[in-house]
């Protein structure tokens, strides 16, 4: 029995975690917005995760237990049966045969939850307790005429959220591969059946991309996970026609065409979740390539500090993304979380008494109460038609996909201008490129000064696994000659404390797990303005911008890589370290701190 949005209020506000008068307002804006209370409470910063573990640890009465920081073994997870854990959402996370057993639950209150675990134990398959005065349910044992032993041993329970223990289910699974090969042998139908494992994966392991990448005799399947390619099994060739017409019949493609690329969607729904499947079919030499983009709804939920941001960015974004007009602008390449970013907007300002409207090339993430339009070349629905027509619809706050041309960025700044919010995102390397980028494209440089609010450049970088994560410490002369490029951060004799993966279970190995964002907020001031008017170059903005207290992209993931965040390793792969010029210009102690707890 989970608790529902009253329930868990009451639990918050007896334990002193909320006022009354917090959870009543915080419940109205849940129901009107159709969302749980802990995505309000988190967007808030009334509540923070930790915060509500805590909580629910204390009505519950029972341990916390992070089954992703310390992941049980496959030995201890298969004393009970997969069905049975995703039916009961618990996890076996010590397991000591004959004697005892501790498991992680997400739903304590559950009715006969400790009987059900006892006779479970060992356990092929799951095994249904008998209902009072009934014959038994059964499964495998339906042959049998009676139950098994009960186990004997101390059961012990402790809590676990329940996103999290649907990460561990994947300690069920054999190796991809391997269970490729078992379809295959069972003869039944291989497309569907492979694709289903393939998907189940990749959600488990929150991969942003699959690859089918056909060879000469076989097929590479590989995910992207945290902005990684990993190899995940392979296909014999003679079985991939299948599968990939499996795919475009369910993204509504042609099968019979094989020369050309094609575009197309997949909704993908699974009792793990439902994914945003975007797919994007190639010819190469050796057939068809495929890539499938998964938009997870998990992304849904995610807020501006999920993403990174310190509460001094927070601050800004959330005063422009309140101002009735203007634009706010995300910058990088692709991938780097730039769309997610305004969505973390967008839901923020999405209540009944605001009408959002988006345009998008696709439609990313659906959510509740916002308008969402989907381009479409062949009708002619583009992004500039799409946007004029767009204003004409009343919108207060307007989401444009991306600016691509002169007449999206022209209409986009007029809609600006003439009493709407709009957000968008722009292919730049970084915040103050994407000012001289617009004029190029036409905008008036007395207009651009006059609606642009915030310019975000960002890039995400890789997470140290927080199970496997170990300090060290080196001197300011090993750090200059370790990390070329960036040595003017590293000066005198001093101590330098890093962090590092070791490599785990939990992990894969590779020492990191998960994502975060890196950014560079560009606050359009007046000083900014007049360099916007004069047409000045994205140097001097850079300078200005600095005087005015900006920090550096490198500048906000070093804060994170000395937070024990990400490593200084796998920020130079993604954010180039600026010029000295940059560095000696304004004081680093005068910039402002954006590090953060994220």
């Amino acid at each position: 029995m989970q608790l529902n949005n009253q329930e868990l209020g009451k639990i918050l506000v007896a334990q002193s975690y909320l006022s009354e008068e917090e959870l009543q307002d915080v419940l109205r804006e849940a129901g009107e917005r159709r969302v749980d209370i802990p995505s309000i409470l988190f967007e808030r910063r009334l509540l923070t995760s930790d915060l509500l573990e805590n909580a629910l640890c204390e009505y519950y009465k029972l341990p916390f237990y992070d089954v992703g920081g310390k992941p049980p073994s496959r030995d201890a997870v298969a004393a009970l049966p997969e069905e049975f854990a995703r039916t009961r959402s618990c996890i076996v996370v010590d397991y000591v045969p004959k004697q005892s057993i501790t498991v992680a639950t997400a739903d304590p209150l559950q009715d006969g939850l400790e009987e059900a675990v006892r006779l479970n134990v060992g356990q092929p398959v799951m095994i249904r307790a008998p209902e009072k005065g009934a014959k038994a349910k059964k499964s495998f044992w339906a042959k049998t005429e009676h139950l098994p032993e009960p186990f004997a041993g101390s059961v012990t329970f402790c809590y676990a959220p329940k996103g999290s223990i649907s990460n561990a289910f994947t300690l069920y699974h054999k190796p991809l591969a391997t269970r490729f090969q078992a379809i295959i042998g069972e003869q039944k139908k291989v497309a569907p059946e492979i694709l289903e494992e393939i998907f189940q994966d990749a959600m488990i392991l929150k991969a942003s991309d699959i690859h089918f990448e056909p060879q000469e005799t076989d097929v590479i399947v590989r995910f992207r996970v945290d902005g990684v390619m990993h190899e995940a099994g392979r296909l014999p060739k003679q079985f991939y026609e299948g599968i990939v017409n499996r795919i475009k019949i369910e993204a509504n493609l042609r099968i019979d065409e094989h020369y050309a690329a094609q575009d197309g969607a997949i909704r993908y729904k699974s009792k793990t979740g439902t994914m945003d499947v975007r797919v994007s079919i190639i010819p190469i030499v050796d057939g068809e390539k495929v890539v499938m983009r998964l938009l997870s709804e998990y992304v849904r939920n995610l807020t501006l500090a999920d993403l990174g941001f310190s509460d001094h960015y927070r601050d800004i974004l959330e005063r422009a993304a309140h101002k009735p007009f203007g634009m706010i602008i995300t910058t990088g390449p692709t991938g780097s979380g730039k769309s997610t970013t305004l969505y973390g907007l967008i839901k923020m300002r999405n209540r009944p008494d605001v009408n959002i409207s988006t345009i998008e090339d696709p439609v990313e993430y659906k959510i509740p109460g916002i308008n969402h339009i989907q381009v479409n070349v062949g009708t002619g629905l583009t992004f500039s038609k799409g946007l004029r027509s767009l204003v004409r619809q009343d919108p207060d706050i307007v989401l444009v996909g991306e600016i691509r041309d002169s007449e999206t960025a022209t209409i986009a700044v007029n809609a600006a201008l003439t009493g709407h919010l709009l957000f968008s995102t722009l292919h730049a390397n970084d915040s103050a490129t994407a000012i001289p980028r617009l004029i190029e494209m036409g905008v008036e440089p007395f207009l651009l000064a006059s609606t642009l609010e915030v310019i975000v450049a960002q890039r995400l970088a890789r997470r140290i696994c927080p199970n496997c994560r170990f300090s060290f410490t080196v001197t300011a002369t090993e750090a200059r000659s370790l990390f070329r490029g960036a040595e003017h951060y590293f000066t005198g004799d001093e101590l330098v404390h890093l962090y590092r993966g070791k490599g785990c279970q939990a992990c894969g190995n590779t020492g990191y797990r998960g994502r975060v964002g890196i950014y560079e907020l560009l606050e359009v001031t007046k000083h900014i303005e007049e360099l916007i008017t004069q047409r000045k170059n994205s140097t001097a903005i850079l300078m200005a911008a600095r005087e005015d207290g900006m920090s550096f992209l490198f500048e906000d993931g070093l804060d994170k890589a000395r937070a024990g965040l990400t490593t200084i390793e796998e920020l130079m792969r993604i954010a180039a370290p600026p010029d000295e010029v940059f560095f000696k210009h304004a004081t680093h102690a005068n910039r402002t701190d954006s590090s953060t707890g994220a």
